[in-house]
C-alpha cells in the first residue's frame, strides 16, 4: 500500500483489512500527522453512525402506508377526469354554438324557393361557400381577436380550478386525510 486513502481507512475502522494491511495503515498512521487527523475524523463519523438507533415502526405500518396509498391514487386521477371532461365540454359546445351561428347566417342568406336538382346544388355550394366565408370572418379581422379572448378566458379558468383542486389534494396529504 503506497498510498492510504480514506477508503482504506475505512475499511481499517471496519476490520476489512489482512493482518498485513492493518500494520502498514498503522505504521502510517504513527509517521504522518495529516492522515492521523484524516483517520480521527473518518473514526469520529464512524462512531457516532454507529452508535446511531434506527427508527422503529409498527408491525402493520407499511400494509396501512400502502392502502392509503392505493385508495389516494384512484381518487385524484377520478377528480381530474371530471375537471378535463367538462373543459373539453364546454370548448365542444362553444365550437358547436359557433358552427351553429355560421349555419344559421348560411341558411336565412340562402334562396327562398328551390326548384329543380340544379338549383339544390347551386344551394348547397352557396352554401358551403357562406360557411367557409363566415368561418374567415370569425377566424379573422376582428373575429378572431373575440375567439381568443374566450378561449383565452376558458384557459385562466380551467387553470385556476386546477392549481385549486391540486392545492386541496396536497393540503390532505399534509394533513394525513385520504392518504
Amino acid at each position: 500500500m503506497n498510498q492510504i486513502t480514506d477508503e482504506i481507512l475505512n475499511k481499517y475502522l471496519d476490520d476489512d483489512l489482512s493482518r498485513q494491511e492493518v500494520e502498514q495503515v498503522e505504521s502510517a498512521l504513527k509517521l504522518s500527522d495529516e492522515l492521523h487527523r484524516k483517520y480521527s475524523a473518518l473514526k469520529l463519523v464512524h462512531d457516532k453512525l454507529h452508535h446511531l438507533k434506527e427508527d422503529e415502526v409498527s408491525s402493520g405500518f407499511t400494509e396501512i402506508l400502502m392502502k392509503k396509498i392505493s385508495t389516494k391514487k384512484f381518487a385524484l386521477p377520478k377528480q381530474q377526469k371530471y375537471f378535463i371532461a367538462s373543459v373539453a365540454t364546454f370548448i365542444t359546445l362553444l365550437c358547436l354554438v359557433i358552427f351553429g351561428f355560421s349555419i344559421s347566417t348560411m341558411i336565412s342568406s340562402a334562396p327562398d324557393t328551390i326548384g329543380d336538382s340544379n338549383t339544390i346544388v347551386n344551394s348547397a355550394e352557396k352554401l358551403s361557400d357562406g360557411l367557409i366565408n363566415v368561418v374567415r370572418q370569425i377566424f379573422s379581422g376582428k373575429g378572431l381577436p373575440i375567439i381568443g379572448s374566450i378561449f383565452s378566458i376558458i384557459v385562466i379558468i380551467s387553470g385556476y380550478f386546477f392549481f385549486e383542486m391540486q392545492k386541496r389534494s396536497k393540503a390532505n396529504l399534509g394533513n394525513g386525510q385520504h392518504l
